[in-house]
């Protein structure tokens, strides 16, 4: 038995939680309609990053989208970077089983392929 998979991109965010308001509007704004968000602890440029308080506190967010809207989230977080915001942003080929989530038909999922 065979199951087709379709093709996109996972891109992972990782923002001081101060960010997060303003990193959910950009989602949005370029037609992003879900994401996973996780509380993010750790240790690098910026410092220990423990949740302690606002400003040593990270999230990470999780999307999954088409290779185009992965293109057009890049160059946008890219902007508030190149600002001096702490954004770390990884991306990498993804295999998605339940595409009826992102059907190109429905306008839920836009710029996906299929």
């Amino acid at each position: 038995m065979s199951i087709e998979m379709y093709a996109g991109k996972s891109v992972q965010i990782i923002i001081n939680s101060t960010f997060e308001n303003k990193l959910i509007k950009i989602l949005k704004n370029i037609g992003v309609t879900g994401f996973t968000q996780l509380n993010a602890r750790g240790d690098g440029d910026s410092g220990v990053q423990d949740g302690h308080s606002d400003g040593e506190s990270n999230v990470m967010f999780v999307v999954v989208v088409s290779d185009e809207l992965a293109d057009t989230l890049i160059k946008n977080l890219n902007t508030y970077r190149e600002m001096g915001h702490h954004i770390f942003v990884y991306m990498h080929d993804a295999q998605i089983l339940n595409a009826e989530k992102c059907d190109s038909s429905k306008p839920r999922c836009p710029g996906w392929s299929f």
